[in-house]
């Protein structure tokens, strides 16, 4: 099915790239290695978004379509990346679904199949690996530039490797990407070495809002949106605290709560071990993979919130 999408993607004369909404750096790193592809064998491309890119995204890219409305984009295909249901696309989710002529590549427990031809397979580290799967068949130059965005989005999405996500064939990926000339040190420094003292102060709210149940084994952390005002600070701050939780000696089964106005509540579970968190998220409509999942919630609270998320924790401890 890879090399079927990769020949139809590259057959195409346009071809528009959505990502989810809050994007990580897989999905970007996807999106954007894509659009180069794509545009080195002369197609139009573009990426799509709802906002413009945090600074956490946009060290070596901004050029993006920003959402405008619902005015459908005038591409002969729409192709979504790293996205595991329409609805993760936000106000482009219904756009998205306009056009009989979707594709869909990503690596995240499929709840149903929502584009015309999908690649989705679960087991794969991130859609960044997928997406140099893709470029195999082709006769794309694996540049510099496209192999250092395939490199972000793997490293973001294995925790820099550390994740039971990586496997031989990760690494096999890693040794392409070196090859094609990637800075490994500046990139990994990028990612991880870069904070705002906003991101910063909103660590050590995190930190002093974690509770421990279960004995130890279940961590929860949050982030109201009253805290997001104190510090005038954008949902994206916030995204790379869902690990602060999971990394506590002896936790095994983690949530970082996050709440982006009052009652829209977001929830990024984690697990350790051999538990399995996917089945929790499937459990609030969400989903994702066995240690990295998320759902969410609509007009609760976040004390609401954690109460349903330790009621079905407890049941896994």
């Amino acid at each position: 099915m890879l090399s079927k999408i990769a020949d139809h993607l590259f057959k195409s004369k346009s071809v528009a790239i959505f990502v989810h909404e809050n994007p990580d750096w897989d999905c970007t790193g996807s999106a954007f290695a894509l659009r180069n592809a794509l545009r080195q064998k002369n197609i139009r491309a573009d990426v799509f978004t709802e906002n413009e890119l945090s600074h956490h995204l946009s060290f070596m890219e901004t050029d993006v379509v920003i959402y405008n409305g619902g005015i459908v984009p005038d591409y002969e295909c729409y192709c979504a990346v790293d996205v595991g249901e329409a609805k993760r696309m936000g106000a482009w989710g219904d756009v998205f679904m306009t056009n009989e002529n979707t594709v869909c590549i990503d690596h995240h427990i499929a709840k149903d199949s929502f584009a015309s031809l999908s690649y989705i397979e679960h087991t794969r580290s991130a859609t960044g690996e997928l997406i140099f799967e893709l470029l195999q068949f082709t006769d794309v130059k694996l540049t510099k530039d496209i192999a250092s965005y395939i490199y972000c989005a793997i490293s973001s999405d294995t925790g820099s490797f550390q994740y039971a996500s990586v496997n031989k064939r990760t690494y096999e990926i890693l040794i392409a990407l070196t090859e094609a000339g990637i800075d490994s040190s500046h990139l990994s420094s990028m990612l991880y070495e870069r904070n705002t003292l906003t991101q910063l102060k909103l660590k050590a709210e995190t930190i002093d809002s974690i509770r421990l149940f279960g004995d130890g084994k279940i961590a929860i952390a949050s982030v109201s949106c009253e805290t997001l005002r104190k510090y005038n600070a954008l949902p994206s701050d916030i995204e790379s605290l869902a690990q602060l939780p999971r990394s506590i000696d002896g936790v095994m089964i983690s949530a970082f709560i996050k709440e982006v106005k009052e009652g829209n509540i977001r929830v990024s579970l984690r697990a350790l071990g051999d538990y399995n968190i996917e089945p929790v998220a499937r459990v609030f409509g969400g989903g994702g993979h066995r240690k990295a999942a998320g759902c969410r919630f609509g007009n609760i609270s976040i004390k609401e919130a954690e109460e349903k998320l330790v009621s079905e924790f407890l049941k896994l401890v």
